[in-house]
């Protein structure tokens, strides 16, 4: 029952934002009765924290795959910010869920995996930084780096902003966002 609450979970976060799940609703959907669903999940709050961890996870897959995928370290760390923002658009509904839980202290499984996507992130700017000689602190340029994706994908799902600059610059959005990407570099 608790695999079959997390794939209608799941499918609600494909299409639906996350404020309006409602638990009520996830145990309609796979014919159970409310009461039974408090018997794996406390809450909405933590059956969205398992939603978060797993769509970290699956950042974590993306952003390992995109960083293979530079032919050098300058390369795969422009293409490990691409993956986060893509990650973002694409999945916006568990995008939310990642950056928003409400809960002071998250589980060590969501712990976990959000430190994971950001050691790739370090693992990234560490590499580029030592191709280029640079003597930045890595986890202080991931940081700046974490921000400017975070921030660009924020200002995407929000707002027409990026969107529009890309067209002012005669650009796909892939080709600007790189372009934005590569002013830190």
């Amino acid at each position: 029952m608790k695999k079959a609450l997390f794939l209608s979970c799941h499918r609600q976060l494909k299409k639906t934002d996350p404020e309006l799940i409602s638990l009520r609703g996830l145990a309609e959907e796979i014919g159970i009765s409310h009461a039974a669903i408090y018997r794996h999940f406390q809450d909405k709050e933590t059956l969205l924290e398992q939603m978060a961890t797993y769509g970290f996870q699956r950042l974590v897959v993306s952003q390992k795959r995109a960083y293979k995928k530079g032919k050098n370290p300058e390369e795969g760390f422009l293409e490990v910010g691409l993956a986060y923002i893509h990650f973002a658009i694409r999945n916006p509904h568990y995008y939310k869920i990642m950056f928003l839980s409400k809960r002071k202290m998250h589980s060590p499984e969501l712990t976990r995996a959000m430190l994971r996507s950001y050691s790739i992130i370090i693992f990234a700017c560490r590499s580029y930084l030592q191709s280029k000689s640079k003597t930045n602190n890595p986890r202080i340029y991931a940081l700046m780096a974490w921000s400017l994706v975070h921030g660009y994908s924020n200002l995407y799902l929000e707002t027409s902003f990026p969107q529009a600059e890309a067209q002012v610059f005669r650009q796909t959005h892939r080709e600007f966002v790189e372009k934005v990407l590569r002013n830190i570099l």
